[in-house]
């Protein structure tokens, strides 16, 4: 039989934090191996701090979370947290997303009325724009009415003008004029 490891004052800084697999507890024993004193059990789940290893027979050295100092078979040892452990933080994280997620439906219950808003006062400018363009095209026709008028006008008081000139030649035309002697001094 080996003989029993000494006990050392536990130092958690001393070693790598490791967990006792979930599915079971496992003993404590005093040294590396079965037929070391059994110390204690250690509850599955629990946190405990890995000191070193035996790989011959196949035992580590751990603190667990009482600060008791003893080894544990290595099968029983895993380096993610136990669901034990673990699930306070799920649950935290849990309730952060939950209360993140209820923002973030606040936030899209606000963007989705600005979205309405926006599309209201889009369909008012909207109406607006077509009253202006409606606008805008009865008053481009009056204006070229008023364009065809002018021109129209001034055709017309071109032709009279015309007309007046034609006639005013015609009469200038017929009238007698002097005739002009021939004395002939010349």
């Amino acid at each position: 039989m080996q003989s029993p490891v000494l006990a050392q004052e536990p130092n958690d800084a001393d070693g790598e934090t490791v967990y006792i697999a979930d599915d079971l507890y496992t003993f404590m024993h005093a040294g590396p191996g079965r037929n070391y004193r059994i110390l204690g059990s250690v509850t599955a789940g629990t946190k405990v701090t890995l000191l070193q290893r035996d790989n011959t027979e196949g035992f580590v050295e751990i603190i667990d979370d009482k600060q008791r100092t003893g080894w544990v078979d290595s099968r029983f040892i895993n380096e993610n947290p136990s669901v034990r452990e673990a699930m306070p933080q799920l649950q935290q994280n849990l309730s952060d997303t939950q209360v993140a997620l209820q923002d973030a439906q606040q936030k899209n219950d606000l963007l989705n009325q600005q979205i309405l808003d926006l599309n209201s006062r889009n369909k008012q400018m909207q109406s607006k724009l077509d009253e202006l363009q409606t606008r805008h095209d009865r008053i481009e026709r009056e204006l070229s009415n008023k364009d065809n008028k002018v021109q129209l006008e001034w055709l017309t008081r071109g032709g009279i003008i015309g007309l007046v000139g034609i006639v005013l030649g015609v009469i200038v035309m017929l009238i007698p004029r002097k005739r002009r002697r021939n004395d002939g001094w010349m």
